[in-house]
Parts: structure tokens; sequence; C-alpha cells
């Protein structure tokens, strides 16, 4: 039996059951329920999760699980609107800019309510959005991710109020440092409390983009009160060759401080360096990872490989004990 759900879950993804309170609500010592039982282990299953919405399925047969929450890198909903968006952009404060903010929220929740309406019980992965041209100004950075988290809590109440069940998780985008994760936490709970109230800590997951030059010492941190955290390929999309450059060996030296101190933690990677880097990732304990629809036939087959070769390794070897 345990063979058959490994290979299942590298097919097609596990379900996360649901939270009863974050990672940083947990008392000491308590194991990190974000992966189900079976998956925890010596040698947990490998995921490999969608990446973008062209991934999601249209239908899903009934009483299936969900096949795993899908990555959705939120700047990407801002680029159909890139006309409306740019005003924003360009425009200061004011009525005007206002107006143009409360668009960006409306389409934004339209967004928002078509990702969580699609194939029943759809979970998905969203990461605040990162805008470069905000860099300096934060102020205009924190109203568009209000922005953003408002559109997504009211779209998941009022599909929860049809009876839908959604499942959503939230990335904070590249914090250096814990106390940064912190505030970017604390920011994205008081948003849902104004609009979700108590039901966000029964029906959210708040982790982190991890940018693979991070210090590994900072990971730790951050993953001890993350209830998840995700290793970013794809963080200069710029230059997506040198984000590939040492994707692997990052990887492996921030799984290790993460699970020196938190043994249990949930650590995936996402970009193309992650689907290309696969077998190295599979190799040091990675959860798995999430990529885009060009890739993922491949790690699919790829990751099912990984994990036959190591079940007749492991059998193998215990073979050769008797």
């Amino acid at each position: 039996m345990g063979d058959k759900q490994r290979q299942d879950s590298v097919r097609k993804g596990v379900e996360y059951p649901y939270s009863s309170g974050t990672a940083a609500e947990m008392p000491a010592g308590t194991e990190d329920p974000y992966l189900p039982p079976f998956l925890r282990g010596a040698r947990p299953a490998f995921l490999v999760l969608p990446e973008g919405r062209e991934d999601r399925p249209l239908t899903r047969e009934p009483g299936s699980a969900p096949a795993g929450p899908c990555l959705i890198r939120s700047e990407d909903w801002l680029t159909p609107l890139s006309s409306l968006f740019g005003d924003w952009l360009a425009g200061g404060a004011g009525p005007e800019a206002d107006l143009a903010l409360r668009r960006v929220h409306y389409l934004l929740r339209d967004e928002a309510a078509s990702l969580l309406g699609s194939a029943d019980g759809e979970w998905v992965a969203v990461s605040l959005p990162v805008v470069p041209e905000l860099d300096s100004r934060p102020d205009r950075l924190a109203a568009l991710q209000d922005t953003l988290l408002e559109a997504l809590f009211t779209a998941l109440e009022d599909r929860q109020r049809e009876g839908g069940d959604c499942r959503l998780d939230l990335l904070a985008p590249y914090p250096a440092s814990p106390a940064e994760f912190a505030a970017a936490r604390e920011f994205m709970e008081s948003v849902a409390e104004q609009t979700l109230g108590h039901r966000f800590a029964a029906a959210c997951r708040i982790g982190a983009l991890i940018a693979p030059d991070v210090h590994p010492a900072a990971a730790a941190e951050i993953g001890r009160i993350a209830d998840f955290l995700v290793l970013d390929g794809a963080v200069d999309r710029s230059a997506p060759e040198e984000s590939a450059a040492g994707f692997a060996p990052a990887a492996e030296r921030i799984l290790a401080a993460v699970r020196s101190i938190k043994p249990a933690a949930v650590v995936l990677a996402a970009g193309g360096p992650a689907a290309a880097e696969l077998a190295d990732l599979y190799r040091i304990g990675l959860n798995g990872i999430f990529c885009g629809a060009a890739h993922r036939t491949e790690a699919l087959l790829r990751a099912a490989c990984l994990v036959w070769m190591d079940r007749h390794e492991s059998t193998d070897a215990a073979a050769g004990r008797l």
C-alpha cells in the first residue's frame, strides 16, 4: 500500500489537510501537519505540483481529492491589466489614483473568483506581487498588496458562502530576515481578519518565497515561523540562466539549515531551475517542486523514476542484510 501511495503522490500531487492554526501558533515540538501522515517519515514522497493557471484541471471526478496546490504569482495577474495598472503606477496620490486602484481591485477580484471557482475545491498558493517600480515606495506597494489580499479574501468568502471547498495559501515574497517575514505575515493576517475574521486560521496558510541567495541562517529562522517555504529559482526572470546557476547547492544549504531547526518543515522549490535540478532536489530531501506546463510531464516522469529506483535500492539493500 505504501508503494502505491508514493507513486500516486508523485504522479498527481497529494491533498494537504486543513490547518487548525498556523505554524507560528503551534506549541514547540508539535509535528507539522502540513502533509498527511503517510507522507512523513525517513523518505517522504516527492510532489510535482503545477505552477500557473494554465495547469489547472477544468473538472474533477466527484469525490476525488485535489491534485495539490497550484502556485500563482500575483504579478502575472497584473500583466493583462497593464494599461490600467500602468496608469496607477504612473499616477501619484489623489482621487484619480484611488479610482484606478479600485478598478484594479475589481479586476483582481474577478481573477480570484474565476480561479477559486474552477474545478470544485481548488487549492492555490498565491504570492504577493513583486513590483520593482515600487521598491522606493513602500506605501504604494502596501496599498497594492492590500488591494490584492482584499480581492482574494472577498472571493474566498463568496465561494465559501456558496458552499465551495476553497483552499488558499499565501506567500510573502523574498523576505530577507525573520523580522521582515513576521511583518509581512502580520500584514496579511490583519487584512484577513478584517475580511474573513476567525475563519482565516482554518482556511489559509502563510509561507515564504525564498531567494536562493538568502543566508541559510535567515532562511532557517523564517522557516521556524512559516507554514511552508518555496525556494524560487525564478526570482530573477530577466536572467534565467544566472538564476539556474548553483540552484541545487544553494537549496541544499538552505534545506539543511531549515531542517536543523524544524525537522518537519515543508520545503518546496519553483521555477525552471527547480525542474532542471529535480534529481538533486529529490536527493537532498526536498518535499517537491512547482513547475509550469512546459516542464510538468517530464518532471512527473523523472520523479516517478527516481522514486522507483529509490524503492528498489532500499529493497535490495534490505535483502542483502538477510
